[in-house]
């Protein structure tokens, strides 16, 4: 089985601090860790760890820094198909020690996007998985790709013409919470009002994830809750990233969505134990071991959306 990448890769310089975040922080002076990073980048890595056979095309700079992403690319078996732009993308990522909180400061560098994919090389991959950065990319693949490739989408917390195409178009539209709870601060009452539309417009399951309480599957009318596995964060940076590869390879295995969804809340809850991206996810090992810890112990919890509004509103 081969999988395609799609989407942007960026240098996160990651500073910690002591408490709360503040508006306007000025990360400048501070000392700060270079991790890679990247949605479909992190996607890549955690499914090479598994066995898959990964190709990833993204732009970087003719620096150092892409030098780090050639050289992760390599060590972890990676296929890498660069587009060469001036500079690759910095950003920082401030984040709080003792609870994981993490601000992110984006750097002023834009990501040129792919295209021209031919349709005899997008015909060698059984999924592709891209993120919102890549519009051109995402409408050549619905023209050229073969019929039977799967499709998974990044489309962050936007919500725009663009990306809910990516979802109507998607073989497994994965969203996060924020993106209908904004950001957990919004009210939680229009959720089944969000969530069915959305429904109505993909005409397809969804897959919501949503941070400590796991992910849910809403099929237009219930949804079923998967439980998450119970860790310390440490470090919330790549879990929704981390998530998508999970799923791919559960996809790839032939699961139904409920065991794939399960071992993707596994692998992201992992990932949350250490500081950093790429740098932080987990090993096959790891991975497996608490597998088939969580597939012992609790069992799916099929509700209503205002039970799971309930559980995020104890989050607020």
């Amino acid at each position: 089985m081969k999988v395609l990448g799609i989407g942007e890769s960026v240098i996160d310089k990651v500073v910690r601090i002591d408490g709360e975040v503040p508006k306007n922080f000025d990360a400048k002076g501070l000392h700060s860790e270079k991790h890679v990073g990247g949605p479909v980048l992190i996607a890549m890595i955690i499914l090479a760890r598994m066995g898959i056979a990964c190709t990833y095309m993204t732009s970087v700079g003719r620096d150092k820094d892409a030098d780090l992403i050639h050289s992760l690319m390599r060590h972890e078996n990676v296929r890498l198909l660069p587009k060469y732009q001036h500079k690759t993308k910095i950003n920082t990522m401030v984040i709080n020690k003792r609870t994981g909180q993490r601000v992110k400061l984006r750097g002023s560098i834009q990501h040129d996007s792919i295209k021209d994919i031919s349709r005899n090389f997008l015909h060698q991959f059984d999924l592709i998985i891209i993120d919102r950065h890549e519009q051109k990319a995402f409408y050549e693949i619905l023209k050229k790709k073969k019929a039977s490739t799967k499709i998974i989408i990044d489309p962050s917390t936007e919500i725009s013409k663009f990306t809910l195409d990516m979802i109507k178009h998607a073989d497994y539209p994965i969203i996060p919470i924020e993106t209908v709870t904004p950001s957990f601060t919004g009210s939680l009452n229009n959720i089944d009002h969000v969530l069915r539309r959305l429904y109505e417009w993909s005409k397809k399951p969804l897959i919501i994830t949503a941070g400590d309480i796991g992910s849910f599957i809403f099929n237009g009318e219930t949804a079923d809750l998967l439980p998450p596995l119970p860790v310390k964060t440490v470090d919330t940076t790549g879990a929704g990233d981390i998530y998508r590869g999970a799923f791919a390879y559960g996809v790839l295995q032939g699961w139904d969505l409920k065991k794939t969804a399960r071992f993707s809340n596994i692998v992201a809850a992992l990932q949350c134990t250490k500081l950093g991206n790429a740098a932080a996810i987990p090993t096959k090992q790891e991975i497996m071991k608490n597998h088939k810890i969580l597939l012992e112990g609790k069992s799916l919890t099929s509700c209503t959306l205002n039970n799971i509004c309930l559980q995020l509103q104890d989050k607020l």
